[in-house]
This record gives C-alpha cells, structure tokens and sequence, in this order.
C-alpha cells in the first residue's frame, strides 16, 4: 500500500521525496503515545518524506524531529482549535468526544487556517482531513485522508480562502533535517 502512495504522490506532482531521514520510530510512538491513536500510515510516509516544510507556498506541514516538533505543534494548535469549544475538556485526543478527538497536522501561514486528522469513527477505518478556518467559526470535514486532501490542493481543489498555488516544496529555514 505505501508503494501506491508513493507512486500517486509522483505522478500527483509531488515528486521524489525532499527528506532522505525518516523520523525515528521512537519519535513517532512519542506523537502517537500522546494522541493516543496509531496515526495513518499515508501522513506519516508524506511528513517523513516531505515534513519541516512549506508546501503549496502557505501550508507548513510539521515533523516528528523539525525545527518546531510535531508533537508541540500538535499540543499548541489543538489549545488554540479547542478554545473555539467553551465545554470541551483539554484532555489528550483519545479520551475526548467529538471536535476534541481531531488531531492538528498542519497549519496556513496565510490566514492561520489549522489543518487536522480526524480519527475513524463508528466501526469505519478511514481518516478525514478537517480544515479549521480562523477567520470564522467553521470546520469543514474532507473525506478521503491525507493523501486524498494533498492530491485535491495538487489538482486545485483550495479550501475557501486559500491562494491557489502549485505545489512548491521549500524547507523550514534552520531545519536539522537532512
């Protein structure tokens, strides 16, 4: 399945792989020990490969071990999302309900925009990408997952107020990454 996805990140315009180190197996467990879900095996093949970075000129996709770690990311921007929900609690994502349980990935340096997974619900095994819009009070849900998202903004599929742009990789200024 990995194989697949790295043959439709090529042919969607992604190209090879920017990052020749992968995050370390004991990185990740950290951010999924956190969250308290395995995260999907197609973010994490796209943050190893293309992480610490800016993609579509806006859109800063973090990892495990960049210059601003995925993990403080994740705990920073869900304070921020999580303050738009009066009643719900501040505990880690498993133990929540609802809005509580989405799990930040990114975020849009042009307008603050956070970008989150949401976890399977109800029996389905499938992840959804959800966009938090900072300039309104509105969450909008995209099915289909990381790689289905990324492949939408390749195509020119923007959510509502993002420049549209091409997919331009450019690593974070500073990044210990190789």
């Amino acid at each position: 399945m990995v194989v697949v996805l790295v043959v439709a990140f090529d042919s969607g315009g992604f190209g090879p792989r920017q990052r020749y180190r992968s995050a370390s197996r004991e990185a990740w467990q950290s951010v999924e020990y956190w969250a308290g879900f395995e995260l999907p095996s197609d973010y994490k093949h796209f943050v190893d490969g293309f992480g610490d970075a800016v993609i579509f000129k806006h859109l800063f996709v973090a990892h495990p071990e960049g210059f601003d770690p995925l993990l403080n990311l994740m705990k920073e921007e869900r304070k921020s999302f999580l303050a738009g929900f009066e009643d719900l609690p501040d505990e880690t994502p498993a133990a929540s309900v609802g809005a509580g349980r989405f799990l930040p990935w990114a975020y849009h340096d042009f307008n603050g925009d956070i970008c989150l997974l949401v976890p399977p619900s109800g029996g389905s095994g499938d992840w959804a990408v959800a966009v938090s819009f900072r300039q309104c009070p509105e969450v909008q849900v995209f099915s289909g997952g990381v790689t289905q998202f990324l492949q939408g903004l390749a195509d020119g599929e923007f959510p509502r107020g993002w420049p549209r742009a091409g997919f331009e990789w450019a690593g974070v200024e500073g990044s210990p990454l190789i």
